[in-house]
């Protein structure tokens, strides 16, 4: 079975906690960014500011310079690196796309699953292994339990309509 790393948004946490717990089920191991239960730090920007709109007074530099969020770095890059599998659930932003992009670098598979919304589309989308849709989860499951080979790590399109 995979070791999976699930880059998403935090807007997504609690849909990122259930299919991490599916795939638990499945046989999997998973790490997902918003659970403590497996010991890793877990980093919101509520450790940096009481409002969203306080984020603004931060650029990247500034934010990255900030030993919390270095620790988060640190925390997200250990837990990519010991993953076999990264699993992009959309809806999701900069740092899950990023994530994604570390770890097929890294020669990870990559799926992209989620809520495919016509108009929003990347052809740097075609990494992936897999794209399905959110009825598809028995596709995406499947396509999990297969063990990484050169058959199956460039696009294959799931099922549903376009």
């Amino acid at each position: 079975m995979s070791r999976i790393y699930i880059a998403s948004s935090w807007k997504n946490e609690m849909v990122c906690r259930v299919m991490a717990d599916l795939l638990r089920n499945e046989g999997h191991e998973v790490d997902c960014f918003c659970d403590p239960s497996s010991g890793r730090y877990v980093f919101h920007w509520t450790e940096l500011v009481q409002r969203q709109e306080d984020l603004a007074k931060y650029d990247a530099i500034e934010f990255l310079a900030d030993p919390r969020t270095q620790r988060a770095f640190a925390e997200d890059r250990s837990w990519l690196d010991w993953a076999d599998t990264v699993l992009l659930m959309l809806p999701c932003g900069r740092s899950a796309h990023l994530e994604a992009g570390y770890g097929k670098g890294c020669g990870k598979r990559l799926f992209i699953y989620g809520d495919f919304l016509k108009g929003e589309f990347d052809v740097m989308y075609g990494f992936a292994a897999g794209l399905f849709r959110e009825m598809d989860i028995d596709l995406l499951c499947n396509a999990l339990r297969e063990e990484p080979t050169a058959s199956n790590t460039s696009y294959t399109q799931s099922g549903g309509n376009a």
